[in-house]
């Protein structure tokens, strides 16, 4: 499955990462490739904990409140101040226990999350957006062989994302044409494949597509991942 194919490909290119792949940065402002990391080994962490139906404990890791963003930053926080095999460890082994039991599990069968419950086949493909999105972060090659695939699978749960969380748009899909138009009662926007899955994973910058303000706020609207 695409979560499958992210792990692997990430996990092989840091198996053979020295101290200068770790330490530079990424897109991801004020993190280098060490923080980010971190930042996915907290999220496994979270999945530990949601498999337990134990949210609740995470607590004792610090007080986060309900703000995801304070999660990300305090386990980040954490972190830092860890080696590089240190915090690549504990992302293997959280990430293989929490991979393999999802795998085990039917699709359709209910994880607990904050949100409430939710089906683990979704939350692989939510998960394995989040790997695809970190990986180009930091730089992560992509085979020619697999970027097609990858675009597709991607373009379409991003898709699915905007229409899950209710985004007042239209979306209207050109087939064949590799792009896709957004609107809502004041702009229109085609954007093609790759555009609208930077879009809607927070990484498109507005000044590439348009300075309509009207459109930027459209293009707004559909950041609903990350």
């Amino acid at each position: 499955m695409a979560l499958d194919r992210e792990t692997a490909r990430l996990r092989a290119w840091l198996t053979d990462a020295d101290d200068q792949r770790w330490s530079r940065g990424t897109r991801c402002t004020e993190w280098d490739v060490h923080d980010v990391v971190a930042h996915l080994t907290s999220g496994e962490l979270y999945n530990q904990h949601c498999l337990r139906d134990d949210i609740e404990s995470l607590r004792a890791w610090g007080d986060w409140g309900e703000d995801d963003e304070a999660y990300n930053v305090l386990h980040v926080a954490l972190r830092r101040p860890l080696s590089h095999t240190q915090v690549f460890d504990e992302w293997i082994e959280r990430h293989t226990d929490v991979h393999a039991r999802w795998r085990a599990m039917p699709p359709d069968a209910p994880l607990s999350t904050s949100y409430g419950p939710y089906a683990v086949g979704l939350q692989c493909w939510h998960i394995a957006s989040e790997y695809a999105t970190h990986s180009d972060d930091m730089g992560v090659p992509v085979p020619d062989e697999d970027r097609a695939e990858r675009l597709a699978w991607r373009f379409a749960f991003s898709r699915y994302a905007v229409e899950e969380r209710g985004v007042p748009v239209s979306l209207d899909v050109h087939e064949g044409t590799n792009t896709i138009s957004v609107s809502d009662e004041t702009a229109r926007v085609t954007l093609t494949d790759e555009q609208f899955v930077a879009a809607v994973s927070q990484r498109l910058p507005l000044e590439s597509v348009t300075s309509d303000p009207h459109v930027r706020l459209l293009i707004e609207k559909l950041k609903v991942l990350l």
